[in-house]
């Protein structure tokens, strides 16, 4: 467990060009797990010095692009250029429309003729709100984020929470574990399905936030960075990790 952490990849929102799409990735020796891989993935993965091949297996919360359309270039790079299929998470409720939704339009069809999501993934439905990779329990949790839509948000052991994209949660503001919390933090002054800044400061209570790190922020970072860091325990900063 020494030699494990999650890093972020990417942590920037939909709109960010500065940050890459909010990507994790469980690291685990050699072993290599992402959480959410969006559409700028191989980009960050570039920058963490890893390409496609590097990626032992893959955990999806929801189906937005920013943090799915990277499975497109995942199946198709695994399938016709490695001969490999990745492992692929996700909520049974999360499943049908990651492929009829979202991945069948441009993943469909090809040379070999009509396709499923079993053609290009080793698809592993999360049972019961858990699994365990490379010695690390994972448990998924559902968040608020966009009506209609399954979407999920994981707990990485005793030491992690990641709320992926959502609006603030009751039973976060009422943990009292000292894990550090990655919390979704849109930097617009109204969203109706992201946390705002000012909505985490007073939705959550002053020994909850000091242990929270705003992610899946916008490229306006640095005019709100003072007041992050005075109220948030802190900025997840691109590119950092957290040791597990």
């Amino acid at each position: 467990m020494s030699e494990s952490r999650l890093r972020f990849l990417g942590t920037g929102d939909s709109e960010a060009m500065r940050f890459w799409n909010t990507n994790l990735m469980l690291e685990a020796g050699e072993r290599r797990l992402l959480i959410d891989c969006g559409y700028t993935i191989k980009y960050a993965l570039r920058d963490a010095d890893l390409a496609v091949p590097d990626i032992e297996a893959i955990l999806i919360t929801h189906t937005h692009a920013d943090h799915a359309y990277g499975l497109e270039r995942f199946g198709i790079e695994t399938r016709y250029r490695y001969g490999t299929r990745v492992r692929l998470y996700a909520e049974p409720d999360v499943l049908p429309a990651l492929w009829h939704e979202t991945l069948k339009g441009s993943m469909g069809y090809s040379s070999d003729g009509e396709n499923r999501l079993e053609d290009f993934f080793d698809v592993v439905p999360v049972e019961n709100h858990a699994f365990e990779f490379a010695g690390h329990r994972l448990r998924t949790f559902p968040t608020l984020h966009t009506g209609g839509m399954a979407t999920y948000g994981v707990e990485i052991d005793d030491r992690v929470i990641f709320t992926a994209d959502s609006k603030p949660l009751p039973w976060i503001a009422e943990d009292r574990t000292q894990r550090a919390i990655l919390h979704d933090c849109s930097l617009q002054a109204d969203n109706p399905v992201h946390a705002t800044l000012d909505e985490l400061i007073a939705f959550y209570p002053p020994e909850v936030r000091k242990r929270m790190f705003a992610i899946h922020y916008g490229d306006e970072l640095e005019a709100h960075r003072a007041i992050i860091e005075r109220e948030l325990g802190g900025v997840a900063e691109q590119g950092a990790s957290l040791a597990l």
